[in-house]
């Protein structure tokens, strides 16, 4: 909505930003000759492989092979789209950014989402200020006894709307916005004297865009133990009230603490995801960084779409009752049509929930994330909990009871592996009988494959645990450093490409008649062909002139390599060998011929061809030996 950023100022911005001020943003860098190092921010490492060249604006881990400009820095340790990256940075180093291509009513749409915003943000400023004054010692109380510290409420802002029917509305009008204003965005409902708040004696807890710039909604909690002055006539209060739908808030697509979470989740390719806020805000203090929350509203596909961009593995905590059962299998069938690669069930014992978890620290914490079942096996638990296994009648019906959940896994040897792992132990009875079993009534059709939700998620996990050996070099290939090619001609061919990328001002005047004829390896010549087509001699013209990333991969990693050539004279050596290289293949080639050729049928074309090698020989040696000594 917001239109295309200008190109121009992509551009002035990627080359004002000081990509190692960014960088130290995540991890504490040294200088190591001409580039930065320190340990990767994406991965666990013990030794420096994050590489950083602020004059090139490149950086490239040579351990786990990302890298990228300063937008992919931020693209990956804050989880940003490229437009929010380059937003990102814009305000970071105070660069006005011009937008393009809006229409009349696109520009009247962001001046009305733009004025809602405005709104909100005045709101969730208001209730933060209200909540340190006096009226909010009570929802200070609150909150300490729910162990949570002011860092924690600061880094949320977490605020009190005062119980008052028009507190907010009053303080907004005074900040000039109207009461349509404070309608529109869910601040307020109209009443016979005019707009009323909506949040009334409750703890405001400011719900944030993903990239979280803007506040797009509110959820509110009453006090325990208090009663409303300001309370419905009739009834108990709900305890929880939120936003209703508005410009800027879809419920069924926002997540509680995204923006304060995914970069932890794309760290750790890993969401959990809990229904409370203060459940959320109780993870982040335990150390749990990648907690997310619903708003009040039952997990939907786009919930799940939200996380899938970030991380490959849900964790969801869910009671270990039928209700979590429920909970869980309607989430497997949402991840099964998003896409999500791995749904883990954390089971909380009754009457708990994951602010109690968390107030047994970190430690606890972390024991029972790293214990979280796959959702099928939680499910499998569920059915088997009550069974009776004290007959053989009993021990029949409790494994077949999970025939459903077993059918809906299409790998064989996934769906064997539960069975093995966590039927058969329950009810005491050999896998083999019980697969033989499962199979005969799959194929009777008592009991059908044909259900959406998606197969075993410890395939999933098998995969990533072990690749296959075509993944694994892959990975080995883009993530370590260049290999050292043992043939002589890869290896030269690998340092002059790599002095046309690091020092092009060395290079001869002699370079300008190299070919792609001249090197033997095809991802050598397409990174001639990318020099000689990029814009400029810098980097970033070169990246952008390949193919694809893998490419990029090795090319960042290339130039931030270790020099092999330094000095002008090595430089012209090197490029005359690579072109004399040439010239002896094609008279090696020639000499071939010639011996295929009848001394007398053939003398015409065999004088040619000793004519061409002769001249392809002088110029041989004129390469080797410019001085003819």
């Amino acid at each position: 909505m917001a239109g295309r950023i200008n190109a121009e100022d992509i551009r002035a911005l990627r080359e004002q930003a000081d990509l190692a001020s960014v960088a130290s943003d995540y991890t504490a860098l040294r200088r190591a000759g001409g580039t930065l190092k320190g340990l990767c921010p994406f991965h666990g490492e013990r030794t420096p492989s994050f590489t950083v060249d602020p004059a090139k604006g490149v950086w490239h881990c040579f351990g786990c092979g990302e890298g990228g400009d300063v937008f992919g820095l931020l693209m990956q340790a804050e989880a940003l789209s490229f437009p929010e990256a380059v937003e990102h940075l814009a305000r970071r180093e105070g660069y006005p950014l011009r937008y393009e291509e809006l229409s009349p009513g696109q520009r009247r749409a962001i001046g009305r989402r733009t004025r809602l915003a405005q709104v909100t943000a005045a709101a969730a400023a208001w209730f933060r200020a209200q909540l340190a004054g006096q009226d909010g010692a009570d929802a200070r109380a609150y909150l300490a006894r729910r162990g949570l510290e002011e860092a924690t409420l600061e880094r949320f802002a977490v605020g009190w709307a005062p119980d008052a029917w028009d507190a907010l509305t009053r303080h907004l009008r005074e900040e000039g916005f109207t009461g349509q204003d404070l309608v529109d965005a869910g601040l307020a409902t109209e009443g016979r004297r005019g707009p009323m708040d909506r949040f009334r004696g409750r703890v405001i807890f400011p719900i944030h865009e993903r990239s979280g710039r803007d506040v797009v909604a509110f959820g509110g909690r009453v006090l325990p133990d208090r009663e409303l002055r300001t309370g419905p006539r009739d009834g108990d209060p709900p305890k929880y009230l939120n936003s209703p739908e508005t410009e800027l808030y879809r419920k069924s697509e926002v997540l509680y603490g995204l923006a304060q979470a995914r970069a932890e989740i794309q760290r750790r390719q890993t969401a959990v995801l809990v229904e409370g806020y203060t459940d959320v805000l109780a993870l982040h203090q335990a150390g749990v960084g990648h907690a997310v929350a619903t708003c009040g509203t039952a997990l939907t596909a786009e919930h799940l779409r939200q996380l899938e961009r970030y991380g490959r593995t849900v964790v969801l905590a869910l009671d270990a009752d039928e209700a979590g059962y429920r909970a869980a299998d309607r989430a497997r069938a949402l991840a099964a049509d998003v896409g999500i690669r791995e749904l883990r069930v954390l089971p909380l014992p009754p009457g708990t929930d994951p602010a109690d978890l968390a107030a047994q620290g970190p430690e606890a914490v972390e024991r029972a994330l790293a214990a979280a079942r796959t959702a099928t096996e939680f499910q499998i638990e569920q059915v088997l909990r009550t069974a009776s296994v004290d007959t053989p009648e009993a021990q029949a019906e409790a494994y077949r009871a999970t025939f459903p959940l077993l059918a809906r896994l299409r790998d064989r040897a996934v769906r064997y592996g539960y069975i093995r792992d966590a039927v058969a132990p329950r009810v005491r009875l050999p896998a083999d009988r019980i697969e033989g079993e499962l199979d005969r009534a799959l194929a009777a059709g008592e009991v059908s494959p044909d259900d959406p939700v998606a197969v075993g998620e410890h395939a999933g996990a098998a995969q990533r645990a072990a690749p296959s050996p075509d993944r694994q070099s892959s990975q080995t290939r883009l993530a370590g450093r260049p290999a050292e090619p043992r043939d002589p001609q890869l290896r030269r061919e690998r340092d002059v490409l790599q002095l046309a990328l690091q020092q092009p001002h060395l290079l001869p005047e002699a370079w300008t008649k190299v070919t792609e004829d001249d090197f033997t390896a095809e991802v050598s010549r397409r990174l001639l062909r990318a020099v000689r087509a990029a814009a400029s001699a810098r980097l970033d013209d070169v990246l952008a002139a390949l193919a694809d990333d893998d490419e990029r991969a090795r090319v960042r990693a290339l130039a931030l390599s270790e020099p092999k050539i330094t000095e002008e004279r090595k430089a012209a050596e090197e490029v005359a060998w690579l072109r004399a290289a040439t010239l002896e293949r094609e008279i090696a080639a020639l000499t071939e011929r010639l011996r295929s050729l009848h001394p007398e049928a053939d003398r015409d074309e065999a004088d040619r061809l000793f004519a061409r090698r002769s001249e392809l020989e002088r110029a041989r040696r004129q390469l080797t030996d410019p001085h003819g000594g």
